[in-house]
């Protein structure tokens, strides 16, 4: 049985466990591609958490294959001080640096570099609107030599590895897959032709590197196209890999066309990618690294012990909670902070240009500026609601030092976590409330079951502070017939509090209106969107909006667009003079923020702190982010 913690080789490279930080973008070079000071202490402090290896996420070889503005580059000797200062602060925390090469292909866009992106075919990418030309085989052998000289530039660096990118719909990964790779030409049609050109490429590394570092692939182990690159067609290429000379095969999955395939939310089962690395490992003899949606102790645990895989990458994870290596360590599995995947602050944060941040976890990107510090004067701390909000300011103030006291009528529902776990697929966001309710036991966070209605109510704690977390309601709109008896609001249908009829029809095609929509289209009803704007939820980010798409389709749930509500009547809803029939009409138009105990507290306490949706309603992330700067200030 081996152990997480032994060691283990790749290749010349001997890694003291079995835990590699996963390769993912994070938004944190300086714009054009040169190492930060906010990317090194972010590396670093992952490093000095025990992570045996980081890998560094794409490093573009070209300026035209670069897929965001603040990606790291490797095509210039000017990127080679800020690389040689990275491995350093890793090598010094302890850890090994991994250079992840890749173009981006027909997935970089115009709108980043400014250049024609280049691809084995000339067929745009619908997710960054590219518009590519097809390689000619000169241009092939300027790549060739460009991703030379990038592994050059590597070793000179002092990177401990190189991994060639053959994943995620990149410049090698589109040669190999039908799905991008039209040419019928000698690198195209016949898998043969079709791995010409990246085998090249690989074989170049490998007598670059010669036995100096190990260079390794990651590969989608399936594509998830009809017309893509399966898995059997990847257990063939990974074995020509390793007779060329490969130390280790990294599996993920998909592209940009299936974009949900790379980057997991978390309708995809954890360990997803498992089956494929087992059956890889029958089949090759060099160490195989998995990685998908790996949020579970128990999981990552397994997996190396019973020889799913010889190593584990978390990427998300190590997002969500840089000690999650230490916890495992110290056999602390229930006070790991677990990646929830829902790719708000990471994925949908860095496809909108900003650095990967974490919906609960406020440190991550900000790990020099934001430190949990003894507080100078513990006080003691009166918080009024005990969603997200209020629970993380809880948490961060205890650890400050603080007394704290949480007062919520129902604490155990985490504020609106519990709803919004309720829909199908959603129950991920449980991780976190049970993280943190974990955590207020631990520190010893005084719960009370108590509606604060005056502030009387809190004065019997005699506060020093007084945070409001109050959240936010549900508003009603200005509808004619809103407050008839068939009108509910969809917070209560997603908690259990109202019964809808047959037929519902849903005003408002938000993200709670979907997927309001599919909790009740999964229970038999017959359901209606009615959504003003001209698309439905304008708030869901690209992993996760094909697949409410389909799943609507899959449901028969009536989308109607561009509709504006005249009046709701006993029979339905009207819009455009025309009646959607109706048992029920839910409601999910809109929040306004819970400040009504305010303005009291104010006149008694003086200055109180607001934070969450209280403030303004916004998503957990923002709830997060104000808890934990709202306690460290205090």
């Amino acid at each position: 049985m081996t152990d997480l913690f032994s060691p283990l080789s790749i290749g010349p490279l001997t890694l003291k466990n079995r835990f590699m930080m996963a390769p993912m973008e994070n938004g944190m070079a300086h714009k054009g591609g040169c190492v930060s000071e906010r990317l090194i202490r972010f590396f670093r402090e992952r490093a000095e958490k025990e992570a045996a290896i980081i890998m560094t996420g794409s490093i573009s070889i070209s300026p035209e294959g670069s897929g965001l503005p603040s990606q790291i580059g490797i095509w210039d000797n000017s990127f080679l001080p800020g690389l040689e200062k990275l491995c350093s602060a890793v090598h010094d925390a302890g850890g090994r640096m991994g250079a992840q090469l890749y173009h981006a292909g027909r997935q970089a866009s115009e709108a980043v570099t400014g250049l024609t992106p280049l691809a084995p075919s000339a067929l745009p990418c619908a997710v960054v609107n590219s518009h590519p030309r097809e390689v000619s085989e000169k241009d092939m052998d300027e790549l060739e030599q460009k991703f030379i000289l990038g592994a050059r530039r590597a070793m000179a660096a002092g990177f401990d590895l190189i991994e060639v990118h053959f994943a995620h719909g990149y410049l090698l990964h589109s040669f190999l897959s039908p799905h991008s790779n039209k040419r019928t030409d000698a690198f195209g049609g016949s898998l043969e032709n079709r791995c010409r050109f990246p085998m090249r490429v690989l074989r170049s590394l490998l007598r670059e590197a010669s036995d100096r570092v190990p260079v390794t692939i990651r590969i989608s182990a399936e594509e998830f196209l009809e017309d893509g690159l399966h898995f059997e067609e990847v257990r063939t290429i990974c074995r020509m890999a390793e007779e060329a000379g490969i130390s280790a095969v990294s599996l993920s999955a998909g592209s940009y066309d299936a974009l949900q395939w790379s980057i997991q939310p978390m309708f995809v089962k954890r360990g997803f990618l498992l089956p494929y690395a087992q059956e890889l490992k029958q089949n090759l003899h060099v160490p195989v690294i998995v990685a998908g949606r790996l949020n579970s102790a128990a999981l990552v645990r397994d997996i190396v012990t019973s020889g799913k895989a010889d190593m584990v990458a978390i990427g998300r994870g190590l997002l969500a909670d840089e000690d999650f290596i230490l916890k495992m360590k110290d056999g602390r599995d229930e006070e790991i902070r677990y990646c929830v995947a829902c790719n708000q602050g990471c994925a949908d944060g860095i496809m909108s240009g900003r650095a990967a941040e974490c919906l609960v976890n406020a440190r991550c990107s900000f790990e020099a500026e934001r430190n949990v510090e003894k507080s100078p004067r513990p006080g003691r701390v009166v918080i009024i609601g005990g969603g997200p909000a209020g629970m993380e300011c809880a948490r961060v103030a205890a650890l400050r030092g603080h007394a704290v006291t949480l007062c919520d009528p129902d604490p155990a529902s985490g504020g609106k976590l519990g709803i919004v776990a309720a829909p199908p697929e959603k129950a991920s966001f449980l991780l976190y409330r049970e993280y943190l309710h974990g955590q207020m036991k631990k520190l010893g966070v005084q719960i009370v079951s108590e509606r604060i209605l005056t502030p009387g109510d809190v004065q019997k704690y005699s506060p020093d502070h007084v945070v409001l977390a109050t959240g936010a309601r549900q508003s009603l709109p200005p509808i004619p017939g809103v407050n008839l008896p068939l009108v509910v609001m969809a917070e209560d249908v997603l908690a259990g509090s109202v019964r809808t009829g047959e037929k519902v029809v849903i005003i408002g095609g938000g993200l709670v209106g979907v997927e309001t929509a599919l909790f009740l289209a999964e229970k038999g009803r017959q359901v209606s969107i009615l959504e003003m704007a001209g698309a439905i939820a304008r708030d869901c980010g690209a992993t996760f909006i094909g697949h409410i798409r389909e799943e609507l389709e899959r449901c028969h749930v009536q989308v109607c667009t561009g509709a504006a509500i005249s009046a709701i009547e006993s029979c339905g809803v009207i819009s455009h003079g025309e009646t959607y029939p109706a048992d029920t009409v839910i409601i999910a138009a809109g929040y306004r923020s819970d400040q009504s105990l305010l303005e009291p507290l104010q006149k008694t306490f003086g200055h109180v702190h607001v934070i969450g949706d209280a403030q303004a309603p916004r998503r957990i992330q923002d709830a997060t982010r104000e808890g934990f700067l709202c306690a460290c200030a205090l």
